[in-house]
Formats: C-alpha cells, sequence, structure tokens
C-alpha cells in the first residue's frame, strides 16, 4: 500500500511538473526607448509584423495638378455686335492661367434669325466671368 501510495504520488508529481513547464507566461508590454532593444531580443512574429505595417500611417499623396483643359457646356449669351441672344455649343477651353483662358473659335448660332456666325477664339476669362461669347 505504501508503495502504490508512493507511485501514485510520484505520478502526481510529474503531471504536475509537465503542466507547469507547459505555461507561457506573456511578456510585459514595454513601451518607449526600452520597446526596440527589446524587440531585438525577441523579434516580432510575422502576424505582429502585417498588423504593425497594416497600422502605419502612409504618406499623403501630393495634390493632384490643375486639369489642363475644361468643359463649358453649351450656354446662351448677348452678343452685342448683333444686338441679340445666340447659343454657344459645348466646347473645351484650355487654361493658361487662373484668370486665363485659351477659347476656340466658336460658331454663334442667332436663335431669331437662324444664322450662324463664328465668334474668334483667343485668350478670355473663365466662361463663369464672362459677359459675351
Amino acid at each position: 500500500m505504501k508503495l502504490l501510495v508512493a507511485l501514485l504520488v510520484s505520478i502526481a508529481g510529474l503531471a504536475a511538473a509537465t503542466g507547469a513547464s507547459a505555461q507561457v507566461i506573456p511578456p510585459i508590454a514595454v513601451g518607449g526607448p526600452a520597446q526596440s532593444a527589446l524587440q531585438q531580443l525577441r523579434p516580432p512574429s510575422p502576424l505582429d509584423q502585417v498588423r504593425d505595417q497594416a497600422m502605419r500611417r502612409s504618406s499623403p499623396l501630393p495634390l493632384p495638378a490643375a486639369p489642363s483643359e475644361r468643359w463649358v457646356p453649351e450656354r446662351r449669351v448677348y452678343a452685342p455686335e448683333l444686338g441679340r441672344e445666340v447659343v454657344l455649343p459645348g466646347h473645351y477651353e484650355r487654361r493658361i492661367s487662373d484668370q486665363q483662358y485659351a477659347v476656340p473659335p466658336l460658331p454663334a448660332y442667332d436663335i431669331t434669325g437662324g444664322t450662324t456666325r463664328i465668334v474668334p477664339g483667343g485668350e478670355r476669362p473663365p466662361a463663369d466671368l464672362r459677359q459675351g461669347p
């Protein structure tokens, strides 16, 4: 009986010893300058590396360049040389500066008479600030 008790105690002690050695104590979170030194001793796992890369803030993108051309939709304007309203078709204007656009020659359609006149192209202010064609 003493032998059986001694055997059970030794098996229990062996089981307790193997269970205790299987426990892993997680490392204490360390911040500041000691963190890089600690990472050299224990490098981060691949999952930690991926998480760090995903959470890292990327550098901001540069602002896009201002468009060199802009679409001006069809509009009705007063033509002082004709003394009446004309229709200018939609067209693209090329940006020279913020205050100047290169406008192509445009056909101006007279609404009342049905005639067409060509408005010469040139440098003009933006379409939303212009009074005439």
